[in-house]
Parts: structure tokens; C-alpha cells; sequence
């Protein structure tokens, strides 16, 4: 049944869908059986549901599970987070909650959202919004109907809802496009685009964080509408850089990193967001090997490498996009410039002279952290000139002892200077050599010292 303010209830057929993941392995999605009425019984949250359904109708507000939870259910999957709209206010909401000693933290209630909490599971609640014209300019409202709120989300497979009974409402043919692994938006693209150039972005990063979208089957009218808009992402007063890095940051921490950034180079977004071309008109797949994991490197350090990787020809051109247009942390400022230099890297001596600069690193808890880094960035670059059994020496290095103590001086009698003067002019040396000097070498060392003090004297002026 079509109506302008009710549901339009999905009637697709049940059946098995076949999908192939960016692996090209076989992955199998059931979709539930019921096509009207999705079953949640056996989900642990659902009497908590039920009873939070159960509250604000006493109110006389309705409450619905919303978004990517609603995909999770339609294939059969746990969902990782439960979102649920209600027809009340921000005001009303929080009334109705302590009302009936429900457990809320306001999260994000700037922005009509908090989170409940009750009998183990949390969910996040928002208030129902809706777009209003005014002066020419599109305002979000609290109030409307599901609807309306749907419309306002940017892909069809995100904007489905489900209330207490079950009943699904799929206003923009979600289920289908689900059914069919395909990505669209909830309204005109271009339309979508002009309100928020992020949306571009925001496409592409859902198509490379979900396993059951295709990222090789982007439409055509949407390649050409992201390349006619994408000049609006290096307008700062458009787009601000933290909302950039927050959807690059998933993009290229993603398993399907190289094909999402092949699309965007494709439609030349890449461009507008600052980045150099690739390498002699490479496939991001011939710069990057996403197989490669080191261990103690996080999701964010992780972006940032791949960003190192790809800005390693163009370091200034990095530094100043993250410091102008991006609006990064300074740990992903660190750690995409201690890529480049790593990536960058000829010979032995460039990695003896790594070695050194480990191990001056202070506090030495740092040495780990950014070995791992630079190791992580050697693996993952697929240009760099390295050879590999230097890499492999550099992985093995472990931070070194300066073994040295007043024992050796008693070998020395002859020595009569000052022994801490002495033993910091050993362990330069011992720096120095990249930790390969030997014991013998340091008392040879204290008998040249014995017989020339003025070795002592000058290192200590």
C-alpha cells in the first residue's frame, strides 16, 4: 500500500543471495524468511525493546529500531549496535525515560540523541527529524514522521525501520537494493550531493566497510555526479577537514582500501582531496600490500601509514594537507611523516642511522611503537628500493643494553680520571659503532683515556 505518511511494506521473496567479497571467496547472506514481518524474538535485546516500545506508547509516541541495525536483521546477522527513533521530542524523550526510571547518559543530546541503558544493552535513542525550507536554506527540524526522517539518511539500505510487531517499512525500496548488493541513495544523487558534498565520501566508505556491497559495481550516473561535485570536498567553508579525515580515516583502514581509492581516482575525487596522482598510473593494488598486519599498530596509525605511502614522493604536499585541509591529530601528522621517511629508506646505513634514532627515542616505551610503525610502512609500500634482508634485520632489532659498569675501569688501574665522564664517551662510541662494540673494545677505549686525559677533559668541555 502506497500513502504519503505511511509505510510502504517490503514484499520482496525470501531466498539466498550469492556474493562475491573483494577476496573473490563465496560469502553466503540469508535474507529472513518472513517478507512483512521480521522476526526478533531471538535476539537477547528484544523484550528490553518491547518494553521501551511499551513506555512511550503509554505516552502516546511510538518508538522504532532504525538503520544499519534494520540491514543487520534483514540478513540474518547480529546487529553491533541497536538505533531506534521516537515521534517525542529531545524534551519529552528524557521526560518519558526518568519518567519510568529508565537509565540515559546524553550523549549526544545536541543533537536529540542519548543512550539507554537497561538490563545490560544499550541503545542509542534519537528523536524523529525532519527538513524544513526556510529562506531558501534547508533546515532539520525535530518532529515529522518516519518518513520523512528515512528520507534524510543517505542510502536506501540504511533507511528502513522496524517497529515492536516486526513490521518492516521500507519507504526507497532498501530491501531490494540489499537484495541486489546495490548502494543507492535515498533520494536524487545530485540533489543529495548539493546538500552535503560528503555524501561522496560517506558512499564511498560504506561500499568499502561492508562485506555484502561490490565495490567494482558504483553506478555509472553516480561516477559522473561524484566527479561533477567533487570540487566542493577542497572547500573548507563547505566541508570542514575533520569530517574528511573521519571518512578517510575508515577508507583507508579498509580491507577494500585499494579498490575504494581506484573508484575515487576514477571519478577524480582524489584530486580535489589533495592527493598525488599514482604512480606512473598504477592500480592502488601495485602500492599497497593490505595483506601485511604487525602487531601493536592501531586502526588509525594504520590509515595514516597508507596516507604515508601514497604522499611518500610528495612529504610537503602531505605536511600541508593535513595541517590546512585535513585537520588531523598530531599522532597522524607523526605518524604519515615518519612513513614517508621510512619509505624512503636506501641502504644499510639508512638503516643503521634508524637504529641510532630508536634508540635515542625518549621515553624508551616509544621504541616499540614506532619500530612497529616503520616496519608496518616497509611491508605495506610496494615501491620502496629496500632490500628485504634489512627489513627483516630491522624487525628483529630489539632495543640494546649499554653493558658497562665501574668493573671495567678495575682493568684499567692506570685510569684516574673521572669514571662517569669516561663512561659517557664509551657509550657515544658504542652508539655510534650501532651498538656492535665489543667489551674488549671499551677497555681498549679506558686505556687510551688513561694515557691521554685530556680525551676526558675535552668531551667534558
Amino acid at each position: 500500500c502506497f500513502t504519503m505518511t505511511e509505510a510502504v511494506v517490503s514484499t520482496q521473496s525470501t531466498g539466498i543471495i550469492l556474493v562475491f567479497s573483494s577476496f573473490l571467496s563465496l560469502s553466503i547472506y540469508t535474507m529472513t524468511t518472513n517478507t512483512n514481518t521480521l522476526n526478533l524474538s531471538s535476539y537477547t535485546w528484544h523484550k528490553v525493546f518491547l518494553h521501551l516500545c511499551s513506555v512511550f506508547e503509554q505516552e502516546g509516541h511510538e518508538v522504532r529500531i532504525v538503520g544499519g541495525a534494520v540491514r543487520d536483521i534483514l540478513l540474518d546477522t547480529k546487529p553491533k549496535d541497536i538505533d531506534l527513533c521516537t515521534t517525542a521530542d529531545p524534551p519529552t524523550m528524557l521526560e518519558i525515560l526518568r519518567k519510568h526510571q529508565i537509565i540515559t547518559r546524553e550523549t549526544g543530546i545536541q543533537h536529540g540523541t542519548v543512550t539507554v541503558h537497561k538490563k545490560g544493552h544499550n541503545f542509542e535513542m534519537t528523536s524523529l527529524r525532519k527538513d524544513e525550507i526556510r529562506g531558501g536554506f534547508k533546515e532539520c527540524k525535530y518532529g515529522g514522521n518516519f518518513e520523512e526522517d528515512a528520507k534524510r539518511r543517505d542510502l536506501t539500505v540504511n533507511s528502513m525501520s522496524v517497529d515492536k510487531d516486526g513490521t518492516l517499512y521500507d519507504y526507497f525500496e532498501g530491501r531490494k537494493h540489499l537484495e541486489n548488493r546495490e548502494l543507492r541513495f535515498t533520494d536524487d544523487p545530485t540533489t543529495r550531493i548539493l546538500e552535503d558534498p560528503l555524501r561522496i565520501l560517506r558512499y564511498f566508505r560504506f561500499a568499502c566497510t561492508s562485506d555484502m556491497f561490490s565495490t567494482n559495481e558504483c553506478p555509472v550516473e553516480y561516477m559522473e555526479i561524484f566527479g561533477e561535485r567533487r570540487s566542493a570536498l577542497a572547500d573548507q567553508s563547505v566541508v570542514k577537514g575533520e569530517r574528511i579525515w573521519k571518512e578517510m580515516e575508515k577508507i583507508l583502514s579498509s580491507q577494500k582500501c585499494c579498490e575504494v581509492l581506484n573508484m575515487m581516482e576514477e571519478c577524480r575525487v582524489l584530486r580535489s582531496l589533495g592527493f598525488p596522482f599514482p604512480y606512473d598510473r598504477k592500480d592502488y593494488h601495485e602500492i599497497i600490500d593490505l595483506e601485511v598486519v604487525v602487531k601493536g599498530v592501531e586502526k588509525e596509525a594504520r590509515a595514516a601509514v597508507i596516507l604515508g605511502i601514497l604522499f611518500k614522493r610528495k612529504p610537503v604536499k602531505l605536511g600541508i594537507t593535513l595541517e590546512h585541509h585535513w585537520r588531523v591529530s598530531n599522532r597522524v601528522k607523526d605518524v604519515s611523516r615518519i612513513t614517508t621517511e621510512t619509505t624512503n629508506l636506501k641502504d644499510e646505513e639508512d638503516i643503521r642511522a634508524l637504529k641510532i634514532h630508536l634508540y635515542k627515542l625518549k621515553p624508551a616505551s616509544l621504541f616499540e611503537e614506532e619500530k612497529n610503525i616503520r616496519v608496518l610502512a616497509l611491508k605495506m609500500d610496494k615501491t620502496h628500493s629496500l632490500p628485504e634482508e634489512l627489513i627483516q634485520d630491522l624487525e628483529k632489532f630489539e632495543r640494546p643494553t649499554f653493558m658497562f659498569s665501574k668493573d671495567h675501569f678495575a682493568k684499567v688501574p692506570k685510569f684516574k680520571g673521572k669514571q662517569k665522564d669516561a663512561t659517557d664517551i664509551i657509550k657515544e662510541a658504542w652508539i655510534k659503532s650501532c651498538f656492535t662494540m665489543t667489551e674488549a673494545e671499551m677497555v681498549d677505549q679506558i686505556r687510551e683515556m688513561a694515557e691521554n686525559p685530556d680525551i676526558v677533559r675535552g668531551n667534558k668541555a
